[in-house]
């Protein structure tokens, strides 16, 4: 990779004389009537013409640069193109005078009329031609710095989520921990067999969560075992006020999700619902090829709980990051909370 951009720095210059070349050939056919290469490269208006050419679109690059670092210029682009081209085909038509004026000079014709009609158009043509290919090298030198751009913008965003998904995990650590570990101690006394399962299901809870937390993916089928322990943990917490059902199709589990996926949806049906013996929450969560779907009975608690918008956003963000036809579905009404999100088979 290095080789090759090594080698691609030496492309613009080459082009650049190449066009300049067959330009000046040009010239000198329409305008001598007795056209001899030789004699072409014994003029010193040759040579010249060749820095000419050369340094002005080198020039170029010099002043779209310029103008790029001025601040009003950066708000302002179509202001900026528009100078920025005017200034370089004033500079190329002062440049092509300064050439044959001091063509004149070296060959002893100090006394020759240079400012004429012929040399005015070709002037002119000479302008308009290195206006364009200048404009070439101005978008490509723009086009880079917009990929460039972009990738900054891609990677910024990748550590968007990362820092998200950071702040998820850690707002799970003192509510969840907190109310897990008040079950375990009363779950040690009452059922010591029920206390270990409970353990062991927090422990592969929080296990899960510190190995996925560099992972842009995971199978749903390995989010969906820890997630059966993290609704049992809730199961042992409200006992007849949870009522849970699912439905996972086989096929389901092999495609991909962001991890945690499934843990934020339920973190945010608990938080934001109540849970009794009288009145239960009803929990579901049903699996076909193509998605999953989370669904629960709307009984909201009379004191909302603190609510952390980057969940929702930064899940629907996470599969669109991914896959930018991937979008996460949500349906309320008076009843019920809908969450749809979709199974990926992209290998990350």
């Amino acid at each position: 990779m290095i080789l090759l951009e090594r080698n691609y720095k030496w492309l613009p210059p080459i082009l650049s004389f190449v066009i300049s070349l067959i330009l000046f050939v040009f010239t000198y056919w329409a305008a001598s009537k007795e056209f001899m290469i030789r004699e072409m490269l014994g003029y010193p208006i040759t040579y010249l013409y060749f820095i000419y050419f050369n340094g002005t679109v080198y020039l170029s690059i010099k002043l779209s640069k310029f103008f790029y670092n001025i601040k009003y210029f950066q708000i302002h682009t179509n202001t900026r193109l528009f100078v920025e081209l005017m200034s370089l085909f004033a500079m190329s038509f002062i440049f092509f005078y300064v050439t044959l004026i001091t063509s004149s000079v070296m060959s002893g014709r100090g006394d020759a009329i240079i400012f004429t009609k012929n040399n005015t158009i070709i002037g002119v043509f000479q302008g308009l031609v290195l206006l364009l290919y200048s404009s070439l090298t101005i978008t490509q030198d723009f086009l880079n710095k917009w990929r460039q751009s972009s990738i900054e913008i891609s990677e910024l965003q990748k550590q968007k989520l990362r820092a998200e998904n950071r702040a998820l995990q850690a707002h799970l650590n003192p509510h969840f921990l907190f109310n897990s570990l008040n079950v375990l101690i009363s779950e040690i006394d009452y059922d010591p067999k029920s206390a270990k399962r409970f353990a062991l299901d927090l422990s592969t809870i929080y296990r899960y969560v510190l190995n996925s937390k560099d992972k842009e993916l995971v199978s749903f089928k390995e989010e969906w075992e820890v997630m059966q322990g993290y609704i049992h943990l809730h199961q042992v917490r409200l006992g007849e006020g949870l009522i849970f059902e699912s439905e996972i199709h086989k096929d389901s589990l092999d495609k991909k999700i962001p991890p945690l996926s499934l843990q934020l949806l339920l973190e945010n049906c608990f938080k934001h619902n109540q849970a009794t013996l009288r009145k239960p929450l009803h929990l579901s969560i049903i699996s076909d090829t193509n998605k999953v779907i989370v669904k629960n009975n709307v009984q909201l608690k009379s004191q909302k709980p603190e609510s952390y918008n980057i969940g929702l956003k930064y899940l629907n963000d996470s599969f669109h990051h991914i896959d930018s036809n991937a979008t996460v579905k949500i349906e309320q009404n008076e009843n019920e909370f809908i969450v749809e999100i979709p199974l990926l088979t992209i290998d990350k």
